[in-house]
């Protein structure tokens, strides 16, 4: 943007988005949450229509490529073991294995790619254990790892409990919240008065 008005603009198309915009200078505007939870279609759409263009980032385009990676390979229904996880990683972004570690490595204040990695496996772990009956040593080999020790161990790292508590945890929270029949009158918790002969 190059002008007062062209600031002006940005900042009330990105407004009417329903973003809460920080600051609008020259080339870039600062918006309120994260890269992840914007709309990055409709925020193009809207500066498109407006006469202006969206200036991307390549390194965020190649690290969220990645990311979307990451997602795919942690849930394809064929296991990837762990240290088959990286190669398979690599040929999905057609990135070297380097490579992908560099565009990680290059952004501020982001976790190293091996620490997503493991983040996202722990959060895949948190949806298997609420959603699925499946043993928790399964859902260790589904997730790719070799010992369920060492799925214990991360999970614990980033969850802050064992896998087995974090179960156990959701069951509690959702038997606690479970309507009690008999209190809503489809129940009457009365015996019947004997009738006489």
């Amino acid at each position: 943007m190059v002008c007062a008005r062209g600031i002006r603009v940005v900042r009330r198309e990105l407004e009417i988005l329903g973003l809460r915009v920080l600051d609008v200078r020259l080339g870039a505007a600062t918006v309120a949450g994260t890269a992840e939870s914007l709309d990055w279609p409709r925020i193009r759409q809207a500066l498109t229509t407006a006469g202006f263009a969206l200036l991307e980032d390549p390194a965020h385009q190649r690290v969220a490529r990645i990311k979307q990676a990451v997602t795919t390979l942690l849930r394809r229904p064929d296991t990837l073991r762990h240290r088959d996880f990286m190669p398979a990683l690599a040929l999905e972004t057609g990135l070297s294995v380097r490579r992908l570690h560099a565009c990680f490595a290059r952004l501020p204040g982001h976790d190293s790619l091996l620490s997503y990695i493991t983040r996202q496996r722990v959060t895949y772990a948190q949806e298997l254990l609420a959603t699925s009956r499946s043993g928790i040593g399964r859902i260790a080999r589904q997730l790719g790892y070799g010992s369920l020790a060492h799925f214990s161990g991360q999970f614990r790292r980033f969850a802050q409990c064992s896998p087995s508590a974090y179960r156990q945890q959701l069951e509690t929270a959702a038997a606690s919240t479970a309507p009690n029949d008999a209190s809503h009158g489809l129940f009457d918790a009365k015996p019947e008065a004997a009738s006489p002969v």
